[in-house]
């Protein structure tokens, strides 16, 4: 089940976070610094948040910008399964209801970032359909490789 985050999940979300030990680590951070600066991201105003539960538990998380203000697209800042299921082809089927329910209603094009070294999740968005569009340093000041998705739409 797919639902915007509330002040309520924060508990719950900040444990989430605190497994998810190779994403930190490929962010160059300590569990607790991934954590306490992507709860403050889900906190913050101008992004849909979202929580993904399976079984009452959290299982993935997202967090969109549905318009940047430079560019006019879609940011896909956040899309985190937990890595316990990783390779269990969760992360395919999650990724497919966000993008059908959260961002196609709002745009048709899509952007995001992904760290240099995570050659997995490159893959995983080349899968997806997104292609290599520049390199960019995040506002926080973080290589990324940005990669870009253009939907077809039949007029």
């Amino acid at each position: 089940m797919i639902r915007p985050y509330t002040a309520e999940d924060r508990q719950e979300l900040q444990r989430f976070l605190m497994n998810q030990r190779t994403f930190a680590r490929l962010n160059e951070q300590t569990v607790e610094m991934f954590r306490d600066e992507n709860v403050e991201d889900f906190e913050a105003d101008g992004t849909v948040s979202l929580i993904i539960r399976e079984d009452g538990r959290i299982v993935a998380i997202a967090d969109l910008l549905k318009r940047h203000p430079v560019d006019g697209s879609l940011w896909l800042g956040l899309f985190i399964v937990d890595e316990t299921l990783h390779g269990t082809g969760l992360a395919q089927t999650l990724y497919e209801q966000v993008e059908e329910e959260y961002m196609r209603p709002y745009q048709k094009v899509f952007r995001l970032g992904v760290l240099p070294n995570n050659l997995r999740a490159r893959r995983f968005w080349e899968r997806n359909g997104y292609v290599y569009e520049k390199d960019s340093i995040t506002n926080k000041g973080v290589r990324v490789h940005v990669l870009k998705k253009r939907l077809i739409r039949p007029e």
